[in-house]
């Protein structure tokens, strides 16, 4: 956990869950500009942040979700939530409101890389792009030493959130969580099978997200809004504000 604020009679709770590389700092500027009248609940995922990086983890979405559970319980966070993820972040979402669907009222979505990885699977729901994306990622899984590299100078050169950090000491939890939940996920199909509201908000200038797989999602699917602007894949700057804006419409539409 890396941070939770308790209100008394508050109308909602919101929790959040950041992104790869990231940790629960991600969200303090979103965090500062919400309602006095709900909760927040900001978490550190596993291998990330403060939060534990076991040697025996594949820090798949699925073990994700499962840590999150413990991790709700486990600090009073009890009755249905509105998760609130940012990139891998709303993979786990996904995850955890398909195993935990009494858990949770609705999903804000931020950025969702959601790609095919089954060559098998229906071509129809999947761009070419998807193939483009898993090979960069391939390739940088086998050089971690430039991954370290290239986010560093992205970092210093206000690419990245304050708040991302890849180095030496977590390279190995950021590579894990990489293929288990980029590469080897379930998370386009596992999305269109929910039945909870959802907002998805991305800017049309992402490299890491597939805009064409979110409006194929929002056409089989009822329950998906999608929130487009024009900007990046970091929570920086006019991101912060579009993200807001989309929590208190969520906000509104579950009449809380």
């Amino acid at each position: 956990m890396y941070r939770q604020s308790s209100v008394s009679g508050a109308r909602a709770t919101l929790v959040f869950l950041h992104g790869l590389g990231n940790s629960g700092r991600t969200w303090d500027e979103v965090a500062a500009k919400l309602p006095d009248d709900i909760n927040l609940v900001i978490v550190d995922l596993l291998g990330f942040g403060d939060s534990p990086q076991p040697n025996w983890a594949v820090y798949s979405a699925k073990t994700q979700a499962k840590s999150l559970a413990k991790t709700l319980l486990a600090n009073g966070v009890f009755g249905k939530v509105i998760l609130v993820g940012h990139s891998m972040g709303g993979l786990v979402a996904i995850e955890f409101a398909k195993r935990f669907p009494l858990l949770v009222d609705s999903l804000v979505l931020c950025s969702p890389p959601l790609y095919s990885v089954d060559p098998s699977d229906d071509k129809k729901l999947f761009v070419q792009r998807d193939e483009q994306l898993r090979r960069l990622y391939e390739f940088a899984i086998k050089r971690p030493e430039n991954i370290i590299t290239v986010a560093t100078l992205a970092k210093r050169y206000g690419f990245m959130n304050p708040a991302f950090d890849v180095q030496a000491l977590n390279i190995d939890a950021y590579v894990a969580a990489l293929r288990a939940n980029i590469l080897d996920q379930t998370a386009m199909r596992d999305l269109i099978g929910l039945k909870k509201p959802i907002s998805i908000v991305y800017g049309t200038l992402d490299p890491f997200v597939i805009g064409s797989n979110i409006k194929r999602a929002q056409e089989r699917s009822e329950y998906i809004q999608v929130t487009r602007f024009i900007g990046g894949h970091e929570i920086i700057g006019s991101y912060v504000d579009r993200i807001v804006k989309v929590i208190d419409q969520q906000l509104k539409q579950d009449n809380v």
